[in-house]
């Protein structure tokens, strides 16, 4: 006689569907074989996410704070940022706290929803920032609660949180990644009703999986959205979202996003030009077709108020091309014929909109 199937076989059965079914995505979405392979690779990097985010970091009364997943990259990632996510409940408070380091710019955010399917609109409850460090050894603490602690130190800030509230976000900004060091926090559940965690259940196994397959197939359906239904119908060209659009919900609320999608024939450039307004930070990033960051780590992909080549005005040429034209700021399409791109003001007193032009490549030398 077989055994009765247990709740986690069900769900790795489950899991495994779900993959195929954001690979059929993949395939109807992809336009070239770099598409397709990068596509795959999308994949396996986001289901390498959700297995980490909730089946290994999903005990909210045991949280952690995880770096996120090698090369996990989602929605335009900045190639500037240090993004951390923390799973916790609403119905206990924690603290967090450590060393902030001398990272440009932290933020900590407090969200509901997310991004699996069937998940609740993103939206944020809370957030907090801290800009220019006052010397290497600040530290930073944090209450994370629904209810105003009683008594707050002055160094303490408060983090409200919700009964909605599942996630907290901390993002580190760098401006120069050679000489800053990011933030490092631990967290701890204040009230927890256990002393240790519980040995692994199946069906905390099952919910993990659950749970790490909708994070994969929603993920898929929004950004793989944001390209078809909002940017290829106005290439070349760097806009707002649409207000009412569900990804925002977890945006920094400091910060003026312009994304778009880049579309080259060989020998075109994208030129795109514009004088920084007064902000804290500013960058600017080319994606492929996933919304992934391309690789800053090897090549010129990515450009910030640090590292930018400024005219003698101060304004920023940008220049999109298979090769460098020898003027601006270089970004190499790596070789990709289109994908997607960012452009952030992050505390900015007023937004600049970047003029944007399709021109011979062979006729940038001259400028």
């Amino acid at each position: 006689m077989s055994a009765p199937e247990s709740p986690e076989s069900q769900a790795w059965s489950d899991f495994c569907a779900q993959l195929d079914a954001a690979g059929a995505k993949v395939l109807a979405h992809a336009e070239t074989d770099l598409d397709r392979a990068e596509g795959y690779r999308y994949l396996s990097r986001l289901a390498r996410g959700g297995l980490e985010r909730f089946l290994e970091h999903g005990d909210a009364q045991f949280p952690t704070v995880p770096t996120l997943t090698y090369n996990l990259k989602i929605g335009c990632d900045n190639p500037d940022a240090h993004y951390q996510h923390v799973t916790i409940d609403p119905a206990h408070s924690y603290r967090l706290s450590g060393a902030r380091g001398t990272v440009n710019y932290l933020g900590v955010g407090a969200y509901s929803g997310g991004y699996t399917s069937g998940a609740a609109t993103p939206g944020r409850q809370a957030y907090v920032e801290f800009n220019a460090p006052t010397g290497p050894d600040e530290w930073v603490d944090i209450i994370v609660s629904r209810e105003e602690p009683a008594t707050l130190p002055d160094d303490t800030e408060w983090l409200q949180t919700t009964n909605a509230t599942r996630t907290l976000i901390i993002r580190n900004f760098f401006a120069d990644r050679e000489t800053e060091r990011s933030s490092d926090l631990r967290i701890e559940c204040l009230d927890r009703d256990r002393a240790t965690p519980t040995p692994l259940t199946g069906r905390q196994v099952a919910d993990g999986l659950a749970m790490a397959g909708l994070f994969v197939h929603g993920v898929v359906d929004l950004f793989v959205g944001w390209v078809d239904e909002l940017f290829r119908a106005r290439p070349n060209t760097l806009d707002f979202l649409p207000a009412d659009d569900t990804a925002g919900g977890w945006a920094d609320p400091n910060q003026l996003f312009r994304h778009g999608y880049w579309r080259l024939a060989e020998g075109e450039a994208l030129l795109i030009e514009f004088t920084p307004p007064e902000c804290r930070y500013w960058n600017f990033q080319l994606n492929n077709i996933w919304e992934e960051s391309l690789d800053y780590r090897t090549l010129s992909v990515t450009v910030n108020q640090h590292t930018a080549r400024h005219e003698p005005d101060g304004s920023v040429r940008i220049v999109v091309a298979e090769r460098d034209a020898g003027i601006g700021n270089w970004m190499d399409t790596a070789g990709h014929r289109h994908g997607t791109m960012g452009l952030r003001w992050n505390q900015a007193v007023a937004d600049v909109a970047p003029r944007c032009t399709v021109v011979p490549l062979a006729d940038l030398g001259g400028r």
